[in-house]
């Protein structure tokens, strides 16, 4: 169950997960409306305890899209 204290869908600044890939964004801009919407992300990766986790988060991050459609996100706590 999604949590209610989450806007959902996102607005600009807000915090994103990028489903099935561990990473992060911030939401810098929103282009489009309706399905078409497209959420344009400042990557970034979490900080994980394990540095081999750790390394291929920041190199996933650095090589990762920065557009992405809504059924592509999650909330980020």
């Amino acid at each position: 169950m999604p949590n209610p204290h989450i806007p959902w869908p996102p607005h600009i600044g807000d915090r994103v997960g990028i489903k099935g890939t561990g990473l992060r964004g911030t939401v810098e801009r929103i282009e489009g409306q309706g399905e078409a919407r497209r959420f344009v992300l400042s990557i970034f990766s979490p900080a994980v305890p394990d540095a081999r986790a750790a390394l291929a988060l920041d190199q996933a991050a650095k090589a990762a899209r920065t557009t992405y459609l809504l059924v592509e996100l999650e909330p980020y706590p």
